[in-house]
């Protein structure tokens, strides 16, 4: 697969829920973006080793949500629904505290491993997954092709 294929261009929905080709972010999604576009280029402020300790990846399936856990806290979430055996990549959050230390890339490279080893595609429709795998070839095999409805 070359360089972009397989990964289209999300379109973002409007404040409204309806998407109409303009799109929007939030502040925090662009921010988070932003790392996870960076993580393998630029030094980003990450947790000290004795903190990378204390960060626990945990996944509900019930719940559908990955969280990265620190010191008893949900410090950050990517969330999917399951659809005919897809997982479809909803959002990933990080605490606005939390941001800039490399905890998304981390959490959403550990929920992709996870992904892949229960044998299972994805679509995405997080723009920040989406910037990750843009950023991170490695897992745009996960990418499951496009049906119709998706």
């Amino acid at each position: 697969m070359s360089a972009g294929e397989g990964i289209r261009p999300i379109e973002y929905p409007d404040s409204a829920g309806y998407p109409d080709g303009a799109g929007f972010l939030d502040e925090g999604t662009v921010a988070l973006i932003d790392e996870v576009a960076t993580s393998g280029v630029h030094d980003v402020d990450r947790p000290s080793a004795d903190t990378d300790s204390e960060i626990r990846v945990r996944h509900s399936s019930e719940d559908h949500v990955y969280a990265a856990i620190m010191a008893g806290r949900q410090v950050a979430t990517f969330r999917y629904d399951l659809v005919d055996g897809r997982i479809i990549v909803l959002t990933t959050t990080v605490v606005p505290e939390f941001r800039g230390r490399g905890i998304a890339p981390e959490l959403i490279a550990d929920a992709l491993d996870d992904i892949r080893e229960r044998g299972l595609q994805i679509t995405v429709r997080c723009p920040v997954v989406a910037a990750f795998i843009a950023e991170n070839r490695q897992f745009a095999d996960l990418i499951a092709p496009e049906r119709d409805g998706a």
